[in-house]
């Protein structure tokens, strides 16, 4: 993390602990009147005060400040969002940096997790169970003595909680839930004449690459790939039937390699060969 800061002096060592997917500091600070920090971060992370001698004694707003803030014990800062926060009188607080590594905690979710969720800031915000879940996991940091997986699953359930992370039906039945369903489909049919990248529709969706591409079987009955190669047989129906194209000039236009390839591929989705479903389309030909 970049920080830079003003007025704020840390009393002792941070306390640290790590578990899968996340990493706890705690930090016990003496701040001036007016001191003042801005920080930048590569990794999402959630700041809790524990405790403070006067209540709403720190204030973090985003640079620009969108709006001003009510003082509150819990921020949730996404990656990449500059913060600055400030103190009016002279405080001492302790304070816990939860520090989240989305790779491993959305591959730990198997697609149950709203990646969009990871983006949206939550400055300065009141949840009392997220709060007992931070103290415990504090407690944790400075008197380990419980298993590992004590603390692993008090961090679990915290980032359950701070995401609203849901059971979803998609999960129970192998499918896409239709809203992930719609945006892959969506995406497919838009960009079907380019090569698509397996990993570009599940980034697009948040699910890790093997469990998108067998989900979207199970909903659709074809491959991601397969239904892109149906999204551009469409294309390719649509240009044949206007005034004087031509099998080559088609095959060009709808990405395939020549037109061989889009006559078997057509074939394979159709039936037919171009030449022969375009009679159809038109007896008098």
């Amino acid at each position: 993390m970049d920080a830079i800061t003003e007025g704020f002096a840390v009393i002792g060592d941070p306390k640290y602990r790590s578990w899968q997917g996340v990493l706890a500091d705690i930090w016990h600070v003496e701040a001036k009147p007016g001191a003042a920090g801005e920080y930048l971060s590569l990794h999402p992370r959630l700041f809790v005060v524990l405790d403070e001698a006067h209540a709403g004694s720190i204030t973090i707003d985003s640079v620009p400040a969108a709006a001003p803030a009510a003082p509150a014990r819990l921020s949730f800062i996404p990656a990449g969002l500059r913060t600055r926060s400030h103190v009016v009188q002279d405080t001492s607080l302790r304070h816990l940096d939860l520090h989240f590594d989305i790779p491993t905690l959305v591959a730990r979710f198997a697609g149950d997790l709203d990646a969009g969720r990871l983006g949206v800031p939550r400055l300065m915000f009141e949840d009392e169970r997220i709060l007992a879940l931070a103290r415990l996991l504090a407690a944790e940091c400075l008197n380990p003595g419980l298993h590992d997986l004590y603390g692993d699953g008090l961090a679990l359930a915290l980032f359950i909680e701070l995401f609203q992370v849901q059971r979803d039906s998609e999960r129970r039945s192998g499918q896409l839930a239709a809203r992930r369903l719609r945006q892959a489909v969506d995406y497919i049919e838009d960009n079907c004449l380019r090569a698509i990248k397996l990993a570009e529709l599940a980034d697009l969706v948040g699910l890790s690459q093997s469990y998108f591409s067998s989900a979207f079987k199970a909903s659709t009955g074809l491959a991601p790939h397969q239904w892109q190669m149906k999204a551009r047989i469409e294309r390719v129906k649509a240009r044949l039937l206007q005034p004087g194209a031509s099998l080559v000039q088609v095959a060009h236009a709808t990405g395939f390699a020549d037109q061989a390839h889009m006559t078997r591929v057509f074939k394979q989705f159709v039936g037919a060969t171009p030449a022969a479903w375009l009679r159809r389309q038109s007896p008098d030909l």
